[in-house]
């Protein structure tokens, strides 16, 4: 079936046979594992298989789950999350029905019907279900807080309430938390979906909080006049995350920004990201090219290295040899060979480019091109057979080519690699389970240009903490470097004449997606004035 449709080769599945018979797992599990699918398209083809319909984990009964236990429900990868009648609806990870469909009808003498889940998924949610039902995390933070404020002699460690901060940014799905200092008190705020979200406050005794967090990141705990960075590991919920570490000096006392990176290996396809059927064609045509450089850009947190890191997927990983250089490495390429920059030891992204050509490589990735010589390496190896990905910081997709050109880089050098440039954002989603609709106001119609008389909005409930939004998908723009293209950038021709060989090689305006994005109901006009704005022009 994975052949059939097109997601696994041939010489992907004889190498993960090679690799299980050594290691023993499931050759789904295998193939997952060595990054060749994704485990949401093999549950998916599970699915299919068992005649059962594919789902995404969106809410768990808690009565119903309580008649269970997180060991009981890792052990055989399943969750129950409701009733149907009189039977207990089961989501499935990497399980066998009959087995589980037996120990639910031993335990609760009930009969269990069953939905398909991604593995990683279920396993996340049932860590995520029993860990929060056995740890209140809001209360147990209070406690902490409250002991620590009354601990004068500093006889208690502020480990378990990092622990706790931690797991709570878990649970919201933060990608940054902000320890922020004011006169009398201390902020804990964190990203959610992009935007910040206060969670408490502590007295200003709790600083030490703050220097155990610099401690455990392998900072200077006494140093509090100069900025400092640091990262470490921890386990959460049997997942490992790296922390990165900032400090900044302001007039209240320092002010931390930790920000979460879960080590995965389960990369999701461009269609699993959001990004449009039509779009993706093109996008994986500019990934599959033998050789040149292809830029994503956008502002930092709009999903960058996300998208590069899909655009592997493209690739058949066992035939192509793939170096990257990160900071640092967010995903986990089992085929790859993957690289963490090292400034210290002077292991920067261009010295990586350098040692990288030694070693054969058909496709090189580059966390960022931020200097004239990484930018100088990066097109010296497109332009010697080497498919380039890396990612860029320009305000718009037609600062690239100016961007490039102020690294030191010559317009013809430029125009004969340069592939492809996205320039994406991320927006927020609105939350499918308050999600209704609202009379179009006078001035969504002005600016969608349609008498359209309903848009959708989110209304807040318990799912999305009252914001009306969960998760977040990309708006975007693509520009193809076509012949006219290349031969206008070597004439250093005006920016009007780039941008009308780009509309004729098919670029689609972003704003255009973010009206589609409107007019489908994923999004709201506020979300995209926020995110990217609404100028036209």
């Amino acid at each position: 079936m994975l052949t059939a449709n097109g997601l696994v080769t041939q010489v992907e599945i004889d190498y993960a046979r090679q690799k299980q018979a050594i290691e023993g797992q499931k050759l789904g599990r295998t193939l997952v594992d060595l990054g060749f699918i994704s485990a949401k398209d093999l549950a998916r083809q599970l699915a299919i298989q068992r005649g059962i319909e594919f789902h995404e984990i969106s809410h768990v009964d808690p009565e119903v789950a309580f008649a269970f236990n997180r060991n009981l429900c890792l052990t055989h990868n399943f969750l129950p999350v409701g009733l149907e009648g009189e039977k207990i609806r089961i989501l499935l990870g990497d399980a066998e029905p009959d087995a589980v469909a037996a120990l639910v009808q031993r335990r609760m003498g009930q009969e269990a019907v069953f939905w398909q889940g991604d593995f990683f998924a279920v396993v996340d949610a049932i860590h995520q279900h029993y860990y929060f039902q056995d740890n209140p995390v809001d209360k147990l933070i209070e406690v902490e807080i409250r002991r620590l404020s009354d601990d004068r002699d500093h006889a208690f460690s502020p480990e378990r309430l990092m622990e706790l901060i931690l797991h709570t940014a878990v649970r919201e799905r933060a990608t940054d938390i902000h320890i922020a200092p004011t006169a009398r008190s201390r902020t804990v705020l964190m990203r959610v979906d992009g935007v910040l979200r206060p969670m408490f406050a502590m007295p200003p005794s709790l600083d030490r909080l703050s220097a155990f967090i610099k401690l455990t990141a392998e900072m200077d705990a006494s140093e509090q006049r100069l900025p400092q960075d640091g990262s470490f590991a921890i386990k959460l919920m049997d997942a490992t995350y790296t922390v990165r570490v900032s400090t900044m000096i302001s007039e209240f006392g320092e002010r931390l920004a930790l920000r979460l990176l879960a080590e995965r290996s389960d990369l999701d396809r461009l269609q699993d990201l959001g990004f449009l059927q039509e779009d993706v064609e093109s996008m994986e045509d500019a990934f599959s090219r033998p050789h040149g450089l292809v830029l994503i850009t956008g502002p930092t947190g709009s999903g960058k290295s996300t998208t590069l890191h899909a655009a592997l997927r493209v690739q058949p990983l066992v035939e192509r040899n793939v170096l990257t250089v990160e900071d640092p490495v967010e995903y986990r390429v089992p085929a790859a060979c993957q690289t963490q920059v090292n400034r210290r030891s002077g292991y920067d992204f261009a010295s990586a480019m350098r040692h990288f050509l030694r070693h054969d490589p058909d496709i090189i990735l580059v966390g960022e091109v931020r200097d004239a010589e990484t930018a100088r390496a990066a097109l010296d190896a497109a332009s010697t057979g080497h498919l380039v990905l890396s990612t860029l910081h320009v305000g718009g997709i037609f600062g690239v080519i100016p961007r490039l050109r102020l690294l030191g880089i010559d317009a013809e050098t430029v125009a004969e690699n340069l592939i492809a440039v996205i320039n994406q954002r991320l927006v927020r989603r609105i939350c499918p389970h308050c999600k209704t609709e609202h009379h179009a106001t006078p001035i969504e119609q002005k600016w969608l240009g349609e008498q359209v008389k309903t848009l959708s909005h989110g209304v807040g409930c318990k799912h999305c903490r009252g914001s009306g939004f969960r998760g977040r998908l990309p708006v975007y723009e693509i520009l193809t470097v076509t012949r006219q293209l290349a031969d206008a950038i070597v004439a250093d021709a005006p920016r009007a004449t780039i941008r009308e060989y780009a509309v004729e090689g098919g670029l689609k305006p972003m704003i255009g997606l973010a009206k589609h994005r409107v007019l489908q109901g994923e999004t709201t006009m506020e979300e995209i004035r926020r995110a990217i704005g609404l100028d036209e022009s």
